[in-house]
């Protein structure tokens, strides 16, 4: 309604018809037009009205920051007192009829023509509901954020557990080759074997009996030695072969890891002629029992050091320990050489593979053939830094 001036009737039904609440007043902040929605949104019938002016008992609170508004701070006041404008100002307010309420607050002096402030004009629009769906939008944003979170953290997870899966299923498949060429070799070597070097032992009998004939002709003595020389290598060679086959009988009986290793590490010392100051020896104490054939665990032991000894220099030291884990007895022996490439770590147990020229390359596959038959599993790990090899013994009676 119209309290006094802006008497042009077509103005006034303008500012009726607007979208947002209107509310002008003098300098002193006297009422001089109230359009109908400010008193929707106030919550206010205009018969009621006993306040005529913007200093009046209202209560509201900043959104953004939480703080009540006191009497001076309002837009309005702020514009007739200080001519200063305000727009898009979001408030909460107490309405009249009970109701809390979200508004959005703007107010713009007006000036006479000597530029002193003749009044103000404010504008309010209710935006309870959008704010309301702002929260619940919001709410539902939280929702699904930590729904996606939950659901991308769930399928990490199973990736991750895929990928370990993967990763053992290759490890078996690896081992189940190792296991199938070690046993392809081993049938080979139990067929045939036996019959060359029962030929050759034919062989070898012969030479000998020429070789302890009075032969006139020293050269052909030497020849008959060298002969019966190259009869033992190949012997050895066979015998070596032979080993590699999973049925060897093997008798398994209750050992002590630590005492077959310290046993190990004195015949190699012997052989080898290695300083006692290359090794580091950690042994966990007391350590249950293994049930393995020793002569042939202690064969695998100097085997796998001989690697370790030969992947380092001079100055390097090799490290032997003994644990357990779960049911496992572990013997692990650590080298600081350069670590082995992938690529021959690949071949590494396979018969007749080795980067040496004088070497045969039934080393590892001997030591693999060995931990078959004591119920053991071999594995590697290796970097730069050096190559731990791992032998797990099962603890328990095998049947």
């Amino acid at each position: 309604m119209l309290r006094k001036g802006l008497d042009n009737s077509n103005i006034q039904r303008i500012l009726e018809a607007l979208p947002f609440g209107v509310l002008i007043v003098d300098a002193k902040g006297s009422f001089i037009f109230i359009n109908s929605t400010v008193y929707e949104i106030w919550g206010l019938d205009p018969s009621d009205l006993t306040i005529h002016s913007v200093y009046g008992d209202y209560e509201g609170y900043y959104k953004n920051t939480g703080q009540k508004i006191s009497g001076q701070d309002w837009a309005i006041i702020r514009a007739i007192e200080k001519g200063e404008t305000s727009f898009g100002e979001v408030i909460g307010i107490q309405t009249f009829d009970g109701r809390n309420a979200t508004i959005l607050n703007s107010a713009i002096p007006l000036f006479n023509d000597d530029g002193s402030i003749a009044g103000a004009v404010l504008t309010i629009s209710d935006i309870t509901e959008a704010k309301q769906l702002d929260i619940e939008l919001n709410i539902h944003k939280r929702y699904l954020s930590k729904l996606v979170e939950s659901k991308t953290k769930e399928l990490q997870e199973k990736n991750e557990k895929l990928k370990k899966e993967i990763v053992e299923n290759e490890r078996l498949q690896k081992k189940k080759r190792q296991m199938d060429q070690l046993h392809l070799v081993g049938e080979m070597a139990v067929g045939f074997g036996h019959e060359i070097r029962n030929r050759m032992t034919t062989v070898k009998m012969l030479l000998q009996l020429l070789y302890e004939t009075d032969l006139p002709d020293p050269e052909k003595k030497q020849l008959i030695s060298t002969a019966l020389s190259d009869v033992e290598n190949a012997n050895d060679i066979i015998s070596e072969f032979i080993t590699l086959s999973h049925n060897k009988k093997v008798e398994l009986h209750p050992n002590n890891l630590n005492e077959i290793v310290t046993e190990a590490l004195k015949l190699l010392q012997s052989e080898q002629d290695i300083n006692i100051d290359r090794f580091n020896i950690e042994f966990i104490n007391p350590l249950p029992t293994i049930y393995a054939d020793k002569e042939e665990i202690k064969l695998l032991i100097i085997n796998l050091m001989k690697n370790g000894f030969e992947a380092m220099e001079d100055h390097q030291v090799l490290t032997v320990q003994t644990q357990i884990k779960g049911n496992d007895i572990l013997l692990i022996i650590k080298d600081e050489g350069s670590g082995i490439n992938q690529t021959i770590l690949d071949k590494i147990s396979t018969p007749f593979f080795s980067t040496k020229d004088d070497h045969l390359g039934l080393g590892l596959s001997k030591c693999y053939s060995i931990a078959a038959r004591n119920h053991a599993t071999i594995s590697m790990e290796t970097g730069q830094k050096g190559t731990t090899v791992l032998v797990a013994f099962t603890t328990g009676p095998k049947k």
